[in-house]
C-alpha cells in the first residue's frame, strides 16, 4: 500500500504546471495547503495557486477570527507569483487595520478578480492601494466606503462593477466611470441615494439598479442590452419627491436595449405626469420584458405594464412576479384592462408569457384577456402559484379562459399547482440566480 501511495504521488507530480495549478485551483484552500504532506516536491506547489478565496467558508471553520486572520497573513507571507483572484468576506469579518495590510500585499500581484463582502454596520474605507490594481477586471464590494483618491488614473481593463451597501460621492463617481473605459457590466445595489445618477460608459452592455434617484442619465450607452431598474420609495422624502422623473427620457440614450426588467414601483413612475404621446425609440428592439413584485390592484403599475407591453414591437418573452398588496381598489384595474382587451394585436411577436404567484384574483384573469386578445403568434401562457394561494380551484380558471378570445389560435394556457415542499426544493436555484 506504501507503495502505491508513493506509485500515485510521483504520477501525480510529473503533470504538467499548469494541470497542477489547476487541480489545486479547484480545491477548498485548506485542502490546497494539505497537500504540502503528499512529498518534498508537493511541500510548496500551493504557494503558486493563483486564487485564493478567504470567504464566509472559510471563516465558518474557525471557532476564533484571529486564528482566521493568522492563517490569512501565513497564506499571503508564503504564497509565490501572481494572484489573479482573490475573494474576502465573511460574517465574523469586521472593518480593521489587517485588511488594510492584505490590500497592500495584493497590489503587487497583479489581481483580476477581488471581492470583498463585510457583513459588519461599521462599513469599511477601502484603501488608496486598491485603486493602483492596473491588472484589475471584476470588482465586487459591499459595505464599504468608496472614496478614489485625487491622483486615481482609472481602470482601464475593467470589465464587471458590482458595489452593494457602498457609500460614495455621486459627483466623483461619474467621473470614475469615465477613467474605466471597457466597463461592460455595472451593479449598484442599495448605495448612495442619488439625486442624478448619469453615466457615460460606451462599452456598457448591462446595468442593474436598485435604490433611490430622481434623475438616471445615460450620455452614452451605445451598446446597452440589459437593464433591470428597482426603484425604491423613499421613507424619508415626502410623495413624489423621491421618484425618477425622467423614467421614460432615460429610455432615448439606449438605442441597443434587448431586455428590460422593472419592478412595481419603477412601472408607476413610467408613466408619471400621463402616458406619453410618443414611445421611446429605445423600446423598439426590446424582445424580453420582466416585471417584478407588480400588484394588480395598483391601477398605476398595471397601466404602466400595459404601456410598455404595447410600446415594444418586437416583445417575445414577457415575465410577470406578481405580489399581492393593498393598493387601489380592483374596479379601475378592471374597466382599464378591459378597454385595452379591444385593442387586438398590439403585441405582434409576443410568444410566451409566464406569471408567476398567480391567484386568479378579477384583476389577473383580466389581464390574461388582454393578452390572449393582443397577441397573434402566442404559443404559450405559463401560470403558476403554491396551491394554496390560488383563489379558485385551477379548472374553474381554466374554464373561465376558455371563453377568452383569442388572437393566437395555437396558444396553450398551462396552469401548474406547486406545494410548499416544491418551493422549498426551488429555493436555493433562486438565490443562485
Amino acid at each position: 500500500m506504501r507503495s502505491a501511495s508513493r506509485s500515485g504521488v510521483v504520477t501525480i507530480s510529473n503533470l504538467p504546471c499548469n494541470v497542477v495549478d489547476g487541480i489545486l485551483g479547484c480545491l477548498p484552500l485548506k485542502d490546497a495547503v494539505k497537500t504540502s504532506i503528499l512529498s518534498k516536491d508537493w511541500r510548496y506547489k500551493w504557494v503558486t495557486r493563483q486564487e485564493l478565496d478567504f470567504s464566509d467558508e472559510f471563516f465558518k471553520s474557525f471557532k476564533e477570527k484571529q486564528e482566521a486572520k493568522a492563517i490569512i497573513y501565513q497564506v499571503l507571507l508564503l504564497h509565490r507569483g501572481p494572484i489573479l483572484k482573490f475573494k474576502l468576506g465573511g460574517r465574523n469579518l469586521k472593518s480593521c487595520p489587517d485588511i488594510d495590510h492584505w490590500i497592500l500585499f495584493l497590489s503587487k500581484k497583479n489581481v483580476q478578480e477581488f471581492t470583498l463582502y463585510m457583513w459588519s454596520d461599521n462599513k469599511y474605507y477601502l484603501p488608496s492601494h486598491l485603486f493602483t490594481f492596473q491588472e484589475l477586471r471584476y470588482l465586487e464590494v459591499s459595505e464599504c466606503l468608496f472614496h478614489p483618491p485625487p491622483g486615481f488614473e482609472g481602470f482601464e481593463k475593467l470589465i464587471s462593477l458590482d458595489l452593494q451597501h457602498v457609500t460614495f460621492v455621486p459627483a466623483t463617481f461619474k467621473d470614475f466611470i469615465l477613467k474605466c473605459p471597457s466597463l461592460e457590466r455595472l451593479m449598484l445595489r442599495w448605495c448612495t441615494d442619488f439625486d442624478t445618477l448619469e453615466i457615460d460608459a460606451p462599452t456598457l452592455k448591462f446595468f442593474d439598479f436598485t435604490g433611490e434617484s430622481k434623475s438616471i442619465c445615460f450620455k452614452n450607452a451605445p451598446m446597452l442590452e440589459n437593464v433591470s431598474v428597482y426603484l425604491s420609495v423613499s421613507r424619508v422624502l415626502p410623495y413624489p419627491s423621491h421618484v425618477c422623473s425622467n423614467l421614460t427620457k432615460f429610455f432615448h440614450y439606449m438605442p441597443s436595449l434587448k431586455e428590460l426588467d422593472l419592478c412595481n414601483s419603477t412601472l408607476e413612475y413610467l408613466i408619471m405626469g400621463g402616458v406619453p404621446e410618443r414611445p421611446p425609440t429605445a423600446l423598439n428592439n426590446i424582445k424580453s420584458l420582466r416585471m417584478s413584485d407588480m400588484s394588480f390592484r395598483n391601477v398605476e403599475q398595471v397601466s404602466g405594464a400595459v404601456y410598455l407591453i404595447t410600446s415594444c414591437p418586437k416583445l417575445q418573452e414577457l415575465t410577470i412576479d406578481i405580489t399581492v398588496s393593498a393598493g387601489n381598489v380592483v374596479e379601475p384595474v378592471v374597466q382599464f384592462l378591459r378597454a385595452q382587451s379591444i385593442s387586438c394585436g398590439v403585441a405582434k411577436l409576443l410568444q410566451r408569457v409566464e406569471m408567476s404567484y398567480f391567484t386568479g384574483a378579477e384583476t389577473e384573469m383580466e389581464f390574461v384577456r388582454f393578452i390572449l386578445a393582443s397577441a397573434p403568434v402566442l404559443e404559450e401562457i405559463l401560470i403558476w402559484n403554491v396551491a394554496h394561494h390560488f383563489h379558485r380551484s385551477t379548472q374553474m380558471m381554466d374554464d373561465e379562459m376558455k371563453l377568452f378570445g383569442r388572437a393566437s389560435p395555437n396558444v396553450r394556457i398551462i396552469l401548474e399547482v406547486f406545494t410548499e415542499e416544491d418551493c422549498v426544493l426551488l429555493e436555493p436555484e433562486e438565490v443562485m440566480d
